[in-house]
C-alpha cells in the first residue's frame, strides 16, 4: 500500500512522468503562493500512455507559517478519488523540507497521515537555461501566453508551458516524449504522457477538514476493490 502512495505522488503532473515512476521529482512552481488569491484552483486532464486521469489543485489555506494545497486525483491507476493535503513551508522552493505535513483521504473516508517513509513532493522554478521562448498555446481551458521550457532527461524530453498568472502552480501544459528504445534495450518502456489545463477558478474550500488519523494500509483500498489473495502483497 505504501507503494501505491508513492505511485500516486509519482503520477502528479511533473517531469517525473518522463523519468521514473516511484519517486516524485520536483514539481514546477512559477506562482508566488504568498501572493496568489486564496481559493484559486486549476484542473488538469492527464494521460499516461492509454491511462487517463484528472487532477485538481487548490490553494485552500495560508498563514505566516504555512501554505496549504489540496490535490484531488481520479482515474486509473488510483481507482476512486484520492485527495492529498500538503501543508507547505511558506517558501516551498527554498525550503530543505517543503512539505511539513502530508494527509490523504480515500473517497469520502476519514483522512489519515501519509506513511513517514513515503517520498514527499519538492518544488522548483524551471531552469532558465532550458527556456525555449515565449509562446501562446491553446489548451481545453483556453488560449494562454506562456513560457516554454524543454528539458532532456536520460529517457526522454520534457516540454513544460507555464504562466505566472495561473495560480496555484502556473502549469498550463506538460508533454513528455520518451526516447526510442535501442534494439536489444531491456529497460522498461515508458509511454508518452501529457497534462493540459482544462479549467480554472476561485472559491475553493478545504475538503479535508477532519483531524487526520494514523496511516492504515487497509483504508487505501478504493471502493469496491477486493483484498489481495492470502500470501500475496500489494
Amino acid at each position: 500500500m505504501k507503494r501505491m502512495m508513492a505511485l500516486i505522488l509519482a503520477l502528479l503532473p511533473m517531469p517525473a512522468l518522463a523519468q521514473s515512476v516511484g519517486a516524485p521529482q520536483s514539481l514546477p512552481l512559477v506562482v508566488d503562493l504568498k501572493k496568489a488569491p486564496l481559493g484559486s484552483w486549476a484542473e488538469y486532464g492527464m494521460k499516461f500512455g492509454d491511462v487517463k486521469m484528472k487532477s485538481r489543485w487548490a490553494l485552500v489555506a495560508r498563514d505566516a507559517k504555512s501554505t496549504t494545497l489540496e490535490m484531488a486525483m481520479e482515474g486509473a491507476p488510483v481507482g476512486g478519488k484520492i485527495t492529498l493535503k500538503m501543508v507547505l513551508d511558506p517558501d516551498p522552493i527554498g525550503a530543505a523540507k517543503p512539505v511539513k505535513e502530508l494527509v490523504m483521504q480515500v473517497g469520502n473516508g476519514d483522512p489519515m497521515m501519509a506513511p513517514p517513509d513515503v517520498p514527499t513532493q519538492k518544488f522548483q522554478k524551471p531552469d532558465s537555461k532550458t527556456l525555449v521562448g515565449n509562446e501562446e498555446i491553446k489548451v481545453p481551458a483556453g488560449t494562454f501566453k506562456t513560457s516554454h521550457y524543454r528539458d532532456h532527461t536520460p529517457v526522454g524530453t520534457v516540454d513544460i508551458w507555464v504562466s505566472e498568472n495561473l495560480p496555484p502552480l502556473g502549469i498550463v501544459k506538460v508533454l513528455t516524449t520518451p526516447e526510442p528504445k535501442a534494439a536489444g534495450d531491456k529497460q522498461i518502456s515508458i509511454p508518452p504522457a501529457t497534462m493540459e489545463l482544462v479549467a480554472t477558478g476561485t472559491g475553493a474550500k478545504p475538503t479535508i477538514t477532519k483531524p487526520a488519523k494514523p496511516f492504515d494500509a487497509g483504508r487505501m483500498m478504493p471502493p469496491g476493490a477486493s483484498a489481495p489473495p492470502a500470501g500475496k502483497k500489494r
